[in-house]
């Protein structure tokens, strides 16, 4: 309505740019481990708006946790340069859980290997 990306937009955003980002490490246990969002922390710098698109998002790992960990995000306009100040600065902290038992699971040391290798 007001030709910006909006609230519940950037959190999906935020969600398309971490489902591949976590791939690789989770893919091998999809069908007994998910991951729960502990807490999402959204920070709007600058207003992105809807001829902005597409959306350049940079990612890497905060904290990694036992069973835990958290990813932050930059997010830009593609056409702005990588070292701009971003328009969004998030964080989503993310909680491994074991599907059948619905209890929280360890990381695994290759997941926590992956994880710690995008850490900034």
């Amino acid at each position: 309505m007001y030709q910006h990306i909006n609230h519940a937009t950037m959190v999906t955003i935020l969600e398309e740019a971490r489902i591949p980002f976590l791939r690789e490490p989770f893919e091998a246990d999809i069908t007994t481990i998910g991951l729960l969002i502990a807490d999402v922390k959204i920070a709007y710098k600058a207003q992105l708006r809807l001829i902005d698109s597409p959306l350049q998002v940079t990612m890497w790992t905060t904290r990694v946790r036992s069973v835990d960990f958290t990813v932050a995000y930059e997010v830009r306009s593609v056409g702005a340069a990588p070292d701009s100040r971003p328009a969004v600065i998030a964080e989503t902290q993310l909680a491994a859980v074991h599907i059948e038992e619905q209890r929280l699971q360890r990381l695994s040391a290759a997941q926590r290997e992956y994880l710690q290798h995008w850490a900034r």
